[in-house]
């Protein structure tokens, strides 16, 4: 959080859980984008990120965790996310095995903030969009988490108050390690139509709460996150494993995902 500047409707959050970036084929482009970015704006509250062009030699303790607030990942996710933490303590990491120390409820909190972000779009829609604004062309889910956000609205202050608080429990996690790996996603890649946008309201947040269940503690607590293909499914689809660090910790991750890279290359188009 703060790396990147937001437009104005992102500024009026009253938590900023969408933030810009970029996706790239390698940890290069990564690094080279948040370089020249540094160069037009640096945010002086964090740590300069710098020109990062590969590995450190420092070693990290690492903590690794398979469990997300909402699931435990799916058997196969748990067990790539275990070779990947062998890889790494062959590069010489020191790693230990953690339990989520995030509690439950952090999930019905998320969902509520998220829902009341859909439920100020469909009411707000034509102040924001114009007159060519139609709730009825909105999406089940959007209209799902607006209903959702509705009858809920008087416990909104509460939750957000507690998402706010939660940095609390994650800064003391990475004042024991220096980078906690989870899987990205908690199962590998669904087929098509398992997220099928026309289906059921509550089918559709169920599965994806199901799936996207590790992600939204760095939404919510603002520290730096990358994701890397490091592992494959049975089904020979990439299969991605997340590395988070400490607030202004942005350099150290690259580095580490620089050393990844060399260490388990993951195929590419020209590869």
């Amino acid at each position: 959080r703060g790396r990147l500047p937001l437009d104005a409707n992102m500024r009026q959050m009253p938590l900023h859980i969408v933030h810009n970036g970029v996706v790239t084929r390698s940890v290069r482009d990564t690094a080279a984008f948040y370089r020249e970015m540094e160069r037009v704006q640096r945010n002086t509250k964090l740590p300069a990120i710098g020109d990062v062009t590969g590995p450190s030699t420092n070693r990290l303790r690492i903590a690794v965790c398979t469990r997300s607030i909402a699931r435990e990942a799916s058997p196969e996710v748990t067990e790539l996310t275990h070779k990947t933490a062998a890889v790494l303590e062959r590069l010489g990491h020191r790693v230990t095995a953690i339990e989520n120390p995030v509690p439950q409820r952090f999930m019905d909190d998320f969902l509520l903030y998220w829902s009341f972000l859909a439920f100020a779009l469909v009411r707000g829609g034509r102040r924001t969009f114009g007159q060519s604004f139609e709730r009825s062309q909105l999406d089940n889910l959007t209209l799902g988490l607006e209903r959702h956000a509705a009858r809920r609205l008087h416990r909104l202050p509460a939750a957000l108050a507690r998402l706010a608080r939660v940095q609390r429990i994650t800064s003391r996690m990475t004042s024991s390690y220096d980078v906690l790996l989870t899987p990205t996603l908690a199962d590998v890649t669904p087929r098509i139509g398992h997220l099928d946008p026309t289906a059921d309201y509550q089918q559709i947040i169920d599965r994806l709460i199901d799936w996207v269940a590790f992600t939204p503690l760095q939404n919510a607590t603002g520290e730096p996150a990358i994701s890397l293909p490091l592992a494959e499914s049975a089904s020979g689809l990439p299969v991605g494993m997340m590395f988070s660090a400490g607030r202004g910790e942005d350099a150290r991750l690259l580095e580490l995902a620089f050393e990844l890279e060399q260490a388990q290359p993951w195929p590419t188009l020209w590869t």
